[in-house]
């Protein structure tokens, strides 16, 4: 996804960066050693590469699930503050996101095997997973775990203070509670469409909210 959307921005005629956190993707790190705080470092460095190459032009920010949450903490500390964060789907409860990991987890497996979980179970062909651990072919180690276990809020007040433009998507049933903590710090977009980021089908192909690169050009404007 960030693929296309990065080449659908560049063909506007931005400058665009994308990477890889620590310990993810093509970057270096032992993925046992991830953590948000690391994270969120990532994020402040990317800033500043390309704060330099701006030269003076406003720099905007796209994260999505727990990147939205680096983004949001990292939008309150950067040395220079970005124009503009849009947060995609954040993630408000760290407990509800470790869950999703292992139901996730026991879902592809069941697809993958064609048999459900629990025969799966029976028949000990795998194992239930647990966290700190491996899920989804990726370790979760115990810094991240204990860091998932204790995120309840997302940290927008510094960014606000600073004047960073805000706009945070989430779905219906979470927008009035979001609303009630930030107020007016906040745009708030309503996600009509569920997405499950964790799935193979969706982590495979260049599947873009149709409402992404609208809101992300009205950012440009």
């Amino acid at each position: 996804m960030f693929r296309a959307l990065s080449d659908r921005l560049a063909r506007e005629g931005c400058d665009v960066l994308r990477f890889d956190y620590h310990g993810t993707g093509d970057s270096a790190g032992d993925e046992g050693q991830q953590s948000i705080e690391r994270w969120t470092e990532d994020v402040i460095a990317a800033h500043e590469v390309l704060c330099e190459a701006a030269s003076q032009r406003p720099v905007h920010w796209f994260g999505m699930g727990l990147g939205a949450n680096m983004a949001a903490r990292a939008a309150g500390r950067a040395r220079i503050a970005p124009s503009h964060a849009v947060l995609w789907e954040p993630v408000l409860n760290g407990q509800e996101y470790l869950d999703a990991l292992l139901s996730s987890h026991r879902s592809e497996l069941s697809r993958e095997l064609g048999l459900e979980w629990n025969q799966l179970r029976q028949r000990g062909r795998e194992q239930e997973p647990s966290l700190p651990g491996v899920v989804l072919g990726f370790e979760v180690g115990e810094a991240l775990f204990g860091e998932l276990q204790r995120l309840e809020a997302l940290p927008l007040h510094a960014a606000a203070r600073r004047g960073v433009k805000l706009t945070c998507a989430v779905h219906a049933q979470q927008r009035e509670a979001l609303q009630k903590a930030l107020g007016s710090a906040v745009r708030l977009h309503t996600v009509e469409t569920r997405t499950n980021w964790m799935s193979t089908e969706a982590l495979g192909t260049a599947i873009v909210p149709q409402d992404v690169p609208r809101i992300l050009l009205e950012t440009l404007q």
